[in-house]
C-alpha cells in the first residue's frame, strides 16, 4: 500500500462526527427527535493557539474541512478552509434549529448553566 492510501485511510470525516456528537448530546439531555439540528455550531481547534469558533461544516474532503466562521461582533460571516491534517479537536457548542422562531419566543436573557438553551 502506497503513502497516499494509507493517508486517505486516516481521515476522519468530521461532518459525521459531529453529527454523531450532536445526537448523543440531545439524547442525553433530552431533547432526541425535538427540530433536528439545520446547522451543528462547532469548534475547531487546530495545532495554533487560536481556535475557530463559533462556526459550521459547510463541506469537506479527505484534504481540507470548509467552514463558515460567525463573527463574534456582528452578523457576518467567513468562508474558510482548514487543513484537516492539522486539526486536533472538534466540539460540539450547540445547534441551531431548521425552523423559525417568534421573536417573543426567545428568552430574554439564558444563564449560562442553561445547557438546553443552545439547543433549539
Amino acid at each position: 500500500m502506497d503513502k497516499a492510501a494509507k493517508n486517505n485511510e486516516n481521515v476522519i470525516n468530521w461532518s459525521e462526527k459531529v453529527r454523531n456528537l450532536d445526537d448523543n448530546i440531545r439524547r442525553e439531555i433530552g431533547i432526541e427527535g425535538e427540530n433536528e439540528a439545520k446547522h451543528i455550531l462547532i469548534k475547531v481547534q487546530t495545532k495554533s493557539a487560536e481556535s475557530i469558533e463559533p462556526a459550521f461544516i459547510v463541506d469537506e474532503d479527505d484534504t481540507f474541512l470548509d467552514l463558515f466562521v460567525l463573527s463574534p461582533q456582528g452578523s457576518g460571516i467567513t468562508s474558510t478552509a482548514v487543513l484537516k491534517s492539522n486539526i486536533q479537536s472538534v466540539g460540539v457548542i450547540g445547534g441551531v434549529s431548521a425552523e423559525k422562531m417568534e421573536a417573543s419566543e426567545i428568552p430574554e436573557e439564558t444563564g449560562n448553566d442553561d445547557i438546553g438553551g443552545l439547543y433549539q
